[in-house]
C-alpha cells in the first residue's frame, strides 16, 4: 500500500493591503479631479471624474499583483461610475469573472455611507471653512474606493 501526498496551493487573501491600495488610487484619481476643477475644464475633470471608478479595480489588482490583469472590469469600473450605485457594481461584477455583482453592490453601499460619513465628520472639524470641501471630497471617495477594495478581495469567488 503506498500513500500520496498532495499539495495544494492556496492564495492568501490581504484584505488591508487591496483596501489600502484602492483607497490610494481612489484617493490620487480624486485629487486629480478636484485639481481640475479648480482649472475649470468640463472635459478634463469629467475623465477624471469617470476615472475615480478604476481606483478600486485598479488597486484590487494591485494588491493581487496583477496590474491591468483584467482590463473589461477597469472599463466597467470607468463606464460604470456615472451610476455609481446601479452602473458600478453591475458592470464591474458582469465583466470581472471573479466577481459577484450582489457583493460588489453591498461594498460599494457601504463604502458610500462610510465616506458620506467622513465627509461630514471632517466638514465639522473644519467649520464653515470652504477651501477643505476638496480634502473632505478625497477622502469620501478614498474612503469608498477603499472599501470596494476590501470587499473585492474578501468576496471574491475562484474563477
Amino acid at each position: 500500500m503506498t500513500t500520496t501526498t498532495a499539495t495544494v496551493a492556496s492564495e492568501r487573501r490581504n484584505v488591508w493591503m487591496a483596501a489600502g491600495y484602492a483607497g490610494l488610487i481612489t484617493a490620487l484619481l480624486a485629487v486629480v479631479f478636484s485639481l481640475l476643477f479648480q482649472a475649470e475644464q468640463l472635459i478634463l475633470y469629467v475623465i477624471a471624474l469617470l476615472l475615480i471608478g478604476a481606483g478600486p479595480v485598479l488597486g484590487y489588482q494591485l494588491s493581487r499583483g496583477k496590474i491591468f490583469g483584467d482590463w473589461m472590469a477597469i472599463v466597467g469600473g470607468i463606464v460604470g461610475f456615472i451610476l455609481l450605485f446601479i452602473g458600478w457594481p453591475i458592470l464591474v461584477g458582469a465583466l470581472s469573472k471573479e466577481q459577484s455583482i450582489g457583493k460588489l453592490f453591498l461594498g460599494s453601499l457601504l463604502g458610500f455611507v462610510l465616506g458620506v460619513a467622513v465627509f461630514l465628520l471632517l466638514q465639522t472639524f473644519f467649520g464653515q471653512n470652504p477651501y477643505f470641501v476638496g480634502t473632505s471630497w478625497v477622502m469620501l471617495w478614498a474612503v469608498w474606493g477603499g472599501t470596494c477594495g476590501a470587499a473585492m478581495e474578501a468576496w471574491r469567488t475562484e474563477a
